[in-house]
């Protein structure tokens, strides 16, 4: 029985623990808002990497050095109960949802590509073309819109003949 108290026993304070994780957490989550919709949509090599090193530094600012089983449990827990808190609050509170999540954006309108919109969303016209050929789109006259939506893909809605 001692020993199984002290495998889950905590090494550092339950306060630290608590506001380290909840910190390092949230600012996470701050910054991966900042990542361009497309990117979470369709991922390159580099995306990959900035996060799996973003994750990594996150990780080792949360556990602070720490591997007794009781921390990391604890701090596990905290993160899933910070992800469920922040997708409760996305859900019932408009003004959270418009500051979490990103807006679908407009990248053709009537056959003609958006260059402002595609400039913000770092979407090149090759991109465009080629997600509107896997929709089965041969020329872009053929649109009617074309969306970048809030998950980083892109539907497209052909013209009616």
């Amino acid at each position: 029985m001692a020993i199984l108290i002290e495998t889950f026993s905590l090494s550092q304070p339950l306060l630290e623990i608590v506001i380290r994780t909840s910190i390092v957490f949230l600012v996470l989550v701050m910054l991966i808002r900042v990542v361009p919709k497309r990117n979470t949509g369709h991922i390159s090599p580099n995306d990959m990497l900035i996060l799996i090193v973003i994750g990594t530094i996150g990780a080792t600012s949360i556990t602070a050095g720490s591997y007794q089983i009781g921390d990391l449990l604890l701090m596990i827990a905290l993160v899933l109960v910070w992800g469920y808190v922040l997708d409760f609050l996305e859900y019932r509170v408009p003004f959270i949802r418009r500051l979490m999540r990103h807006k679908q954006t407009q990248l053709v309108k009537d056959g003609r590509m958006l260059k402002r919109n595609m400039r913000r969303e770092m979407i090149t016209e090759e991109e465009l073309v080629s997600v509107l050929r896997l929709s089965g789109v041969e020329d872009i006259s053929e649109v009617r819109v074309a969306v970048l939506e809030a998950e980083g893909d892109i539907s497209v809605i052909k013209k009616v003949d």
